[in-house]
């Protein structure tokens, strides 16, 4: 049966750090792979023939990450000689070798998902993209910006992780999506066979725990529509954008940064989410206008219906997450000044959009249709026989409650909900 070690080639200068090789012999022929790892002759036991941990806390995670990966290269070693073993066929130290070559590398956590990240950036999924830069940011400097083979992961790891977060004060919906985006990372990466799952996910959370509500009642909207806000100024368009958000059935922001002149056509709205790339259709109302009227001045030489993204040179993410921050931030100065006690931001709108259809008495399928959401198994069976116009006349009632007195007509009960 043929045997595979690991063997360490010191430096001929001195100091300088020698090359790590794997020896594989069968039927008294041996074979040498080289690693791209290297150490000195201090970190090196010769009675193993394996890594010693030593030096400070960088090098020392340094050498924890190369035994980790060297581990990870014996085990596909043995495997593939097992495999042939089994098979009982003739077979040499170059057939094993040239096996090996086909394997996937060896990656490292970090490593692996840069790489992750970066193919969905050249898919255009950018907002995925971030998703796994800002969860691989977070994980990076719970470790101190020490790296880690995939296969080193563990529960514990993840257990400290999460207590990490918890430490640092992030709530557990904000500790559960890091731990989820991770999740799926691991489990990509078992798909293609650089570890094998252990269920590392399973002590700790990774739900969706209940949050405060978010939403605000129609009244607050009402004031805020009305409120003097200079023509012009930041805090006028940011109020802007929020009516727009919750006239446009809740419509996310990154949403209305991308939308296109051309997306209006016989007095409806079609636009694909970026989230879910769901094509939805919006009746498009004469509120609707009367904001986007007001900059068109700024919009004149540009296809965007906003002047959120105002440069076509590849800038275009940058630009509407700038805003989004610069508005949520003004945003928040509203809300203060209207009297309310969560935070404004652009995404109350949304809440408040699906809270408002709701208390007026609309089946959960048009909020849901209305929404555009595609992971609601209760409602997602409805999604395709509800007539986008049964969504367009509520969403117009729902407007008009908020321009006209018809909240005490449509409902006492309604208000009441709110207190």
């Amino acid at each position: 049966m043929a045997t595979i070690k690991i063997k360490f080639r010191p430096s001929s200068v001195s100091g300088k750090e020698g090359t790590l090789f794997f020896q594989v012999t069968h039927n008294r022929v041996s074979r040498t792979v080289y690693t791209d790892y290297h150490v000195k002759s201090s970190e090196w036991d010769k009675n193993i023939s394996f890594i010693k941990i030593t030096g400070n806390s960088d090098r020392q995670s340094q050498l924890q990450t190369m035994a980790y990966c060297l581990k990870w290269h014996t085990r596909q070693f043995k495997a593939i000689i097992a495999e042939k073993e089994v098979a009982q066929t003739d077979y040499s130290a170059d057939d094993i070798i040239a096996e090996y070559r086909h394997l996937p590398p060896c990656q490292t956590w970090f490593c692996f998902i840069r790489d992750m990240a970066e193919k969905k950036t050249k898919i255009g999924r950018h907002g995925t993209a971030k998703t796994y830069r800002d969860a691989l940011n977070s994980f990076a400097r719970f470790r101190d910006g020490n790296d880690i083979a995939i296969d080193a992961l563990d529960n514990e790891q993840m257990v400290m992780y999460e207590a990490w977060l918890k430490g640092n004060g992030l709530k557990r919906n904000s500790s559960s999506c890091y731990l989820r985006t991770l999740r799926t990372l691991y489990r990509k990466a078992a798909d293609m066979k650089l570890t094998t799952d252990k269920h590392i996910f399973s002590h700790v959370f990774t739900g969706f725990a209940k949050t405060a509500k978010r939403a605000i009642p129609l009244r607050s909207v009402r004031t805020i529509s009305r409120m003097a806000l200079t023509e012009g100024s930041p805090l006028a368009f940011a109020r802007d954008l929020f009516m727009l958000s919750l006239y446009l059935q809740g419509m996310s922001f990154v949403d209305m940064a991308y939308l296109k002149k051309s997306d209006i056509r016989n007095r409806q709205l079609q636009y694909t989410r970026k989230k879910t790339r769901q094509t939805l259709a919006i009746g498009w109302e004469p509120s609707m206008q009367d904001i986007v009227d007001k900059y068109a001045h700024l919009t004149e030489n540009s296809p965007y219906l906003l002047p959120i993204i105002t440069k076509t040179d590849g800038t275009e993410r940058r630009q509407y997450e700038k805003m989004e921050h610069n508005v949520n931030r003004n945003l928040k100065k509203i809300g203060y000044m209207a009297g309310l006690h969560i935070p404004l931001t652009t995404y109350v709108a949304r809440h408040t959009w699906a809270c408002t259809m709701r208390d007026m008495g609309y089946d959960l399928s048009i909020v849901s249709s209305g929404l555009g959401h595609e992971d609601l198994k209760t409602t997602q069976i409805y999604l395709s026989t509800i007539d986008t116009a049964a969504v367009t006349k509520a969403n117009r009632k729902m407007i008009g409650l908020i321009s006209r007195s018809e909240e005490r007509r449509v409902g006492k009960e309604c208000r009441s909900r709110w207190s």
